[in-house]
C-alpha cells in the first residue's frame, strides 16, 4: 500500500494540473475577441448554459464549455447574477465569471441640474433613453417617504417636487422610475442632514416644506449664486410685510416653460401658484434648489430692498422704493447690450 500511495498522488496531481491548464488555456478569449466592450444583459432565470452562449456570440466567450466549467469549478455556477455589465473583449472566463457573479453590474451617469422641475427631470430622463417620462412623473405626484415631505394641498401636482436633489447620480440599467425617484429623494434627505439643515431650520422657525419652497424660488431667480442671499432676503422681507413676493419664476412655473419676459397679463393670471396674486409662498416648491440656495434662506442677507429687476447681463438691480424700481427698469432698458469678450487672436 506504501508504494501503491505515491503513485495514486501523483495521478492525482497530474489531474489537477491538467484541469488546471485546461481551465487556463481554454477560458483565454483574446484570440476570439474583437476588442469592444459589449453591454450584456443577463435576465433572472438564465442558466449558466444560457449566459455562457449569450456570451459566445457577442465574441466575449471563445468555449462554452469552458466557460460553464470556470463557473461550475470555483462554485459559482448558481451565483450569476442578473443585470445589465460592460464587458471588454479579451477578459477571460475566470475574470467574466468574476464581474457576473460579484454583480458588478454597468453603471450609467445621469445628471440633475440645479433648478429643474420634476417635467425636467422626467424629459431628460427619456431624452437619454433611461426612463418613460410619463411614468417618471407619475411615481413622483404622491411619493412621501419622509414627513416634511407631506401636504394635503390639492394644488400641489407633485410632492416630490423640490426634493429630487440635483446632483449626478449613477444608476444602474433598467432601473425603474419608482426607483429613480427614490434614489434622488433619499439624496435630498441625506444632504440636508449631513450640512445639519432640519435642525438649522427649527432654530429660524421654518418646516423643511417652506424652506425648500422659498428656495426654489431664489434658485430661479439667481443667475449668479453670490446674490441668491439678497434676494432671499428681499423675498423673506417682504412675507413679513405681507407684500406680495411677485417672483416671475412662479408664472414661469404656471406657464410650463421660461418664458423671457413675464407680461401684466402673466402676472394675472387666476393660479394659486401666483405670487403676485397671492400673498405667501406657492402651494409648493417650484424646482430643486441647490444647497446654495437652501443655505441662502436660512442665512440671508439683512437689506432694506424690497425690489429687484435684472440687468441685461443676468446680475440684478436692487432697490428700496418702488419709484426707484421703476426708474431702474427704465434704466436698464435704454442700457446697451452687453459685449461679448473678443475671441483671442490666433497665434
Amino acid at each position: 500500500m506504501k508504494k501503491v500511495l505515491p503513485f495514486i498522488l501523483a495521478i492525482i496531481l497530474v489531474l489537477l494540473l491538467g484541469g488546471y491548464w485546461a481551465l487556463h488555456f481554454t477560458g483565454r478569449n483574446t484570440e476570439y475577441a474583437k476588442g469592444q466592450r459589449y453591454i450584456v444583459t443577463i435576465t433572472p432565470g438564465m442558466t449558466t448554459r444560457d449566459i455562457a452562449d449569450l456570451l459566445h456570440k457577442k465574441h466575449l466567450v471563445k468555449t462554452p464549455e469552458a466557460f460553464r466549467l470556470e463557473a461550475k469549478v470555483r462554485g459559482l455556477e448558481r451565483n450569476l447574477k442578473a443585470g445589465m455589465y460592460e464587458i471588454q473583449g479579451g477578459m477571460s472566463n475566470s475574470e467574466i465569471v468574476d464581474v457576473l457573479s460579484k454583480g458588478q453590474v454597468h453603471l450609467i451617469k445621469f445628471t440633475v441640474p440645479e433648478g429643474f422641475t420634476v417635467v425636467k427631470i422626467g424629459k431628460k430622463l427619456e431624452a437619454e433613453g433611461l426612463g418613460n417620462a410619463q411614468k417618471f412623473m407619475e411615481a413622483a405626484k404622491n411619493y412621501t417617504p419622509y414627513p416634511y415631505m407631506e401636504t394635503n394641498n390639492p394644488d400641489v401636482i407633485y410632492k416630490t417636487e423640490g426634493f429630487l436633489y440635483p446632483t449626478t447620480y449613477m444608476f444602474e440599467a433598467g432601473m425603474s422610475e419608482k426607483d429613480i425617484v427614490a434614489m434622488m429623494v433619499k439624496e435630498f434627505n441625506t444632504q440636508i442632514n449631513k450640512e445639519n439643515i432640519p435642525a438649522l431650520a427649527r432654530e429660524q422657525n421654518m418646516s423643511i416644506r417652506d424652506l425648500v419652497n422659498m428656495a426654489a424660488m431664489v434658485e430661479m431667480e439667481a443667475v449668479y449664486k453670490e446674490e441668491q442671499p439678497r434676494i432671499a432676503g428681499v423675498f423673506l422681507k417682504r412675507m413679513k410685510i405681507y407684500m406680495p413676493i411677485q417672483s416671475d419664476t412662479t408664472i414661469q412655473y404656471i406657464l410650463g416653460t421660461q418664458k423671457e419676459e413675464i407680461t401684466i397679463a402673466d402676472t394675472k393670471i387666476k393660479n394659486p401658484y401666483n405670487t403676485y396674486q397671492n400673498i405667501g409662498l406657492p402651494p409648493g416648491p417650484i424646482a430643486s434648489p441647490s444647497m446654495n440656495a437652501i443655505k441662502a434662506v436660512l442665512n440671508p442677507e439683512k437689506t432694506d430692498y424690497l425690489y429687484f429687476v435684472a440687468e441685461k447681463d443676468g446680475h440684478h438691480r436692487f432697490t428700496k422704493t418702488y419709484a426707484e424700481h421703476l426708474k431702474a427698469i427704465d434704466d436698464i432698458e435704454k442700457s446697451p447690450a452687453p459685449t461679448k469678450p473678443a475671441a483671442p487672436a490666433e497665434p
